[in-house]
């Protein structure tokens, strides 16, 4: 199966090639696609992380086991997001998560030796590369900013306003479902409920479905900037 071109453009890898120059970059590399079912496990952590992915059609989750034995879903990935790059050149090359599918999709396969081969040819994919992992480390980073922001009220209002800013408006989408989110946040989802409806009693945000209309964003920062971040501090 070639993967369409078009499809490949949106991937950041390939950004600013036209469909012609990724046609001259597939007829040189060895490459593989594989189609995966809901469920179907497309990596599992431990295993040899020796090749990058890139989702064709499809979305994919991305999960940690604790020994516990509970799971937290790191990350949700569409087509065009990529799968491994963070630990493919590490002197210990191991998948640190499990990879599965959501529902149908296909992911395509470029082995490590052979993305080497193809940034010494082009040092463009070479620099799109690193801006990559550049704009991984970024949302890792955000993660970290919004586990750290304290109490759960806090990490709640902190998220909603970023997501504002990302998406420049007031009335947001939630990129992922309830459940998603308090593991996005590291809490149950009846915790999350309990604190939206608070925010809905107060006034502050209005929400139906994925949509949510933040009304008192001054308020909402107001909140962010004089509550204590220290745990326990949230009333």
């Amino acid at each position: 199966m070639k993967p369409e071109p078009a499809v490949l453009q949106s991937c950041l890898l390939f950004r600013g090639k036209t469909v012609k120059e990724i046609e001259a970059v597939l007829q040189k590399i060895t490459y593989t696609v594989s189609s995966f079912h809901k469920n179907s496990l497309i990596l599992a952590e431990g295993d040899t992380a020796d090749k990058l992915g890139i989702v064709l059609e499809g979305r994919i989750e991305v999960q940690k086991t604790h020994p516990t034995g509970s799971s937290v879903t790191i990350a949700h990935l569409n087509q065009g997001q990529t799968i491994g790059e963070a630990v493919l050149f590490r002197r210990e090359n191991i998948v640190p998560a499990t990879v599965t599918a959501t529902g149908p999709c296909s992911v395509m396969f470029i082995g490590k030796q052979e993305l080497l081969r193809l940034f010494t040819t082009d040092t463009d994919m070479l620099t799109r590369f690193i801006e990559n992992l550049s704009e991984r480390l970024v949302l890792v980073n955000r993660k970290i900013e919004i586990l750290s922001a304290g109490p759960l009220r806090r990490r709640v209002i902190s998220f909603l306003l970023e997501q504002a800013a990302q998406q420049a408006s007031e009335v947001i989408r939630l990129p992922f479902s309830r459940k998603e989110w308090a593991e996005h946040l590291n809490t149950a989802r009846p915790s999350l409920s309990r604190e939206m409806g608070y925010l809905r009693d107060t006034g502050w945000i209005h929400f139906k479905g994925s949509s949510i209309t933040l009304l008192n964003m001054m308020a909402m920062n107001d909140y962010i900037r004089t509550v204590p971040s220290a745990p326990g501090q949230d009333k």
